[in-house]
């Protein structure tokens, strides 16, 4: 485990280096821009008071897109480049390690350190700009469900980059897929755009039940115990089928 983490831990930094406009400042400039986006205009409409309940949805839907980029392009183009451009033989040649739990492991642990990277250099950007008090947020809760997701997403991301035929792939599934499930987080709930009004089978989605339980930490302060009991096995099932049933080729 020590070598493949320490072989894919140097691999990324050196491309982290060599790509950092797209894979350090995209992700963190994504989610500024998403918040100011929406900053702006609603600061110029809304009264103070409503702003209040606004900004911390605001930040805390531009923290998942962060956290959501980051990770997906850090683990669905490795294992898409891996796949289809025979790499995993020079990979292997790092070290002895039994290699799909390595892979597995050693990815998630890289992709979890940049995604939480990002994410608090967003959040300490808007902080400060936006002066947001913390004093309601239930950090715990919020790190937990956090942790939750960003697992989920690893897990989902390997799975599309192993079964995505072509790289431009990848990012419509992104923008196209992926993305739109912010749009159901902090910001459309405080708005007016209640997730009671879906069906009940929606409480079991992974994307639903993560970010509702995220959002009652972060926006109310408080714990549902339901939304993370289901957000706990959802996230040990994706964690299962990504590492049981979706392997590179060749690999044993």
């Amino acid at each position: 485990m020590n070598n493949v983490l320490s072989a894919l831990w140097h691999r990324e930094l050196t491309i982290y280096k060599r790509q950092f406009t797209t894979m350090g400042l995209m992700p963190i400039l994504t989610g500024l821009i998403f918040f100011f986006m929406f900053f702006l205009p609603y600061k110029s409409l809304l009264p103070e008071h409503e702003m209040i309940e606004v900004i911390p949805a605001l930040v805390l839907d531009s923290l998942l897109l962060t956290l959501l980029i980051t990770i997906y392009e850090t683990t669905a183009r490795f294992y898409w480049e891996t796949q289809r451009s025979n790499g995993m033989a020079s990979l292997y040649e790092m070290g002895r390690f039994h290699r799909q739990p390595s892979f597995f492991i050693a990815q998630s642990i890289i992709s979890l350190a940049k995604g939480l990277l990002h994410l608090l250099i967003v959040w300490a950007i808007l902080a400060f700009v936006t002066e947001m008090s913390f004093s309601q947020i239930n950090f715990q809760a919020s790190i937990v469900f956090i942790l939750l997701g960003a697992l989920q997403i690893i897990s989902l991301s390997k799975i599309i980059g192993l079964l995505a035929k072509q790289v431009d792939s990848l990012s419509k599934l992104l923008y196209i897929g992926l993305l739109p499930m912010m749009m159901i987080s902090g910001l459309f709930l405080v708005r007016g755009a209640p997730l009671d009004t879906f069906p009940d089978f929606a409480l079991y989605l992974p994307p639903y039940n993560w970010m509702t339980g995220l959002d009652i930490a972060f926006l109310k302060g408080m714990i549902d115990y339901g939304f993370l009991l289901i957000c706990l096995i959802e996230t040990a099932f994706l964690l299962w089928l990504s590492a049981t049933f979706f392997h590179l080729d060749g690999d044993s």
